[in-house]
């Protein structure tokens, strides 16, 4: 049978996904074992048992040359010890290019290593763009936070956001450092990003890459993609600041649960309601106590963020900008509410209706939280990605 090993320890988040999959997976009938990502490596390879072993990591943890996961420059722990990799990027993979073009230094055999993509988008760029991952597939990220949820009357914050935040001008000087002519290049892929929020990231930077060389290779445009990482930064946190101060501008209590958000100038100048950077779980406690949870998509546009099904794990109102995926698995004010980013009066007009109608508001939240509870869990996911190995031998 097979036997399952996550690392924890590097970046918050992602340890608690892994927690959460561990869990599910041992309660499948599957031997797991959560090694520190700074832990001592002798007490790992009492758990690798050779193809029966799978490593399963996210974003790139653990495979990305990382001086304890090395046995030689050019061989990794996990592939001297033949084990198999699932590897679940939460990202898009333009993040990845390094580790994706070295799998089988930073990893293993490439037969043995998997890639999950939490977009379909997203999934279509790296078949294309990265043959050397010769198994992939598509499942979305899973809730959390089910065990929180409590009563629509215990409610004490209308709107929560949790999340982070930058603000654009951070990113100015990559956009800047080779001068006006480069400049006028990133600014018109924002541009044109901005006008079409429904576009996936690689659809319009291609195109402008294209425009401009148009013999590039693919080979060429994986590293070009990888070098413009910025580009989806900046949007995503434009369209993250777009709406979070338009909804406060509009008179609504939003709280918000992460970093940065202090850089975020409402007109009313109304003080903000917000936290440092706070565990998962902290997060997930403070959107049980929400009506209605706000997600603004990194720039997901056929996939799914975690945000949205742990708020309706968490029973509140999942408020998102849509996506191809969502809008064929939920349906717009019957367990789950959409809104355009392009069109935030019609946002703050869709707040107010729900604010208005409590019945309403908590009969989607309810109907959201029974269609998370049946399909979007980690036990959900766990069963899936347990299917997709067993058939290796």
């Amino acid at each position: 049978m097979m036997n399952f090993i996550f690392l924890s320890g590097k970046i918050e988040t992602l340890s608690f996904f892994s927690e959460q999959l561990a869990k599910e997976l041992s309660d499948l009938g599957y031997h797991t074992y959560i090694h520190g990502f700074y832990a001592d490596a002798k007490e790992l390879k009492k758990h690798l048992h050779g193809h029966e072993t799978v490593f399963i990591t996210f974003n790139c943890i653990g495979i990305s040359g990382e001086a304890e996961y090395m046995v030689s420059d050019n061989t990794s722990l996990w592939r001297a010890g033949n084990i198999r990799i699932v590897n679940i990027l939460v990202d898009h993979p333009l993040y990845y290019h390094d580790q994706l073009s070295r799998l089988e230094i930073y990893g293993t055999a490439k037969e043995d290593y998997f890639v999950i993509c939490i977009d379909r988008y997203h999934l279509k760029y790296l078949k294309k763009y990265y043959p050397e991952a010769v198994n992939s597939d598509f499942l979305p990220l899973a809730g959390s936070g089910s065990e929180y949820a409590c009563q629509p009357g215990r409610k004490k914050y209308d709107i929560i956001f949790t999340g982070n935040f930058t603000p654009c001008g951070h990113f100015e000087k990559y956009i800047e450092r080779n001068g006006a002519e480069y400049s006028a290049f990133y600014h018109g892929i924002i541009d044109d990003l901005l006008c079409h929020t429904e576009k996936p990231i690689e659809a319009v930077c291609i195109s402008h890459i294209l425009q401009e060389i148009p013999d590039a290779t693919d080979s060429d445009i994986r590293q070009v993609m990888n070098n413009m990482i910025f580009i989806d930064l900046y949007v995503r946190f434009y369209i993250r600041e777009k709406v979070i101060r338009d909804i406060i501008n509009a008179g609504f209590n939003l709280r918000l649960v992460g970093k940065g958000f202090e850089a975020i100038k409402p007109s009313n100048k109304k003080a903000l309601s917000q936290t440092a950077l706070m565990p998962t779980a902290y997060c997930l406690k403070e959107t049980a106590c929400s009506k209605i949870s706000l997600n603004v998509m990194p720039w997901f546009r056929d996939g799914c963020h975690d945000r949205i099904l742990s708020a309706m794990l968490c029973g509140a109102l999942s408020l998102t900008d849509s996506s191809i995926w969502l809008s064929e698995n939920f349906t717009d004010m019957t367990d789950i509410c959409f809104y355009d980013p392009n069109r935030t009066d019609k946002l703050i007009s869709k707040l107010h209706y729900l604010t208005d109608n409590p019945d309403i508001l908590e009969s989607i939240s309810a109907a959201g939280h029974q269609k998370a509870l049946k399909a979007h869990t980690w036990k959900s996911r766990a069963a899936r990605i347990a299917n997709l190995l067993e058939p290796v031998k």
